[in-house]
């Protein structure tokens, strides 16, 4: 399959005005140019975009609902009071994880919400809860609660995954480019991550896992081999009798 980027050629130019030069440098660069390359180029990262904001939704959301409710049956709705007694850190200045409280509440009170656990969960970043996952609150967090939601990682691999994919949803949450790491402009094989994703979230509920996959593997599938012909990537397919569906069966082809 080939990317199907409408692009009447009577909008090229405002497109690359609307959409300004510097944003669209580095497709540019990317596609070898010309305009319409880079434009088709630009449409596909916002359809692997779209295909990926509905996994890491789930996970964002799953993740930090598991490790409240641990806290919460731990500790007590009002867990987040406490937040501070956590961290092993002898630090005498309040660590960022009070912060990010401080301001969950601060937003609560300028949308008029009430404070408590559901609200205070919903209003934290995904670096909060990642954070958590520091060595500073292995023995408090980690071993007694959070160890439990990945058993078949230790801490610091758990961390690594869960920044990774903070990354990645960040880059998707502010419209970046997702084709490459911004830093070396290497290529990124996004179904790893993808398959990543769902394979954390799976560890956390398997049959949330699998309402992500029925929902989410064959757009994925069909918008990573959108790409257009002229940007060289590791596609997929799936055997003669498999399901694009699912990601299990996924094979990597060069072309």
């Amino acid at each position: 399959m080939t990317h199907q980027c409408r692009l009447p050629s009577n909008l090229v130019e405002s497109l690359e005005s609307s959409l300004s030069p510097g944003r669209l440098a580095l497709y540019e660069k990317l596609s070898g140019g010309p305009i319409e390359n880079t434009l088709k180029l630009y449409c596909w990262n916002m359809e692997i975009s779209k295909a990926l904001y509905w996994p890491l939704h789930a996970f964002e959301v799953i993740l930090r609902n598991a490790m409240a409710d641990r806290m919460a049956d731990e500790y007590g709705d009002n867990w987040y009071e406490m937040i501070s007694t956590f961290s092993s850190s002898r630090s005498i200045k309040p660590n960022d994880e009070v912060e990010h409280i401080v301001k969950a509440k601060r937003k609560l009170t300028d949308e008029g919400l009430l404070y408590g656990h559901d609200n205070i969960v919903a209003a934290l970043s995904l670096g909060f809860w990642q954070q958590l996952l520091q060595l500073e609150y292995n023995k408090k967090l980690w071993e007694p609660l959070f160890s439990n939601i990945f058993q078949m990682l230790d801490r610091e691999e758990t961390y690594r995954k869960v920044n990774q994919i903070k990354r990645l949803r960040n880059n998707v949450a502010h419209y970046e480019p997702i084709l490459v790491f911004l830093s070396k402009r290497d290529k990124r094989e996004l179904f790893k991550d993808y398959k990543l994703v769902l394979k954390m979230i799976r560890w956390i509920c398997p049959d949330t896992a699998q309402w992500v996959e029925d929902h989410c593997s064959a757009c994925f599938f069909a918008a990573w081999n959108a790409c257009p012909d002229f940007f060289q990537i590791t596609r997929l397919s799936v055997p003669s009798n498999g399901d694009e569906a699912n990601s299990q069966l996924w094979k990597f082809v060069v072309k």
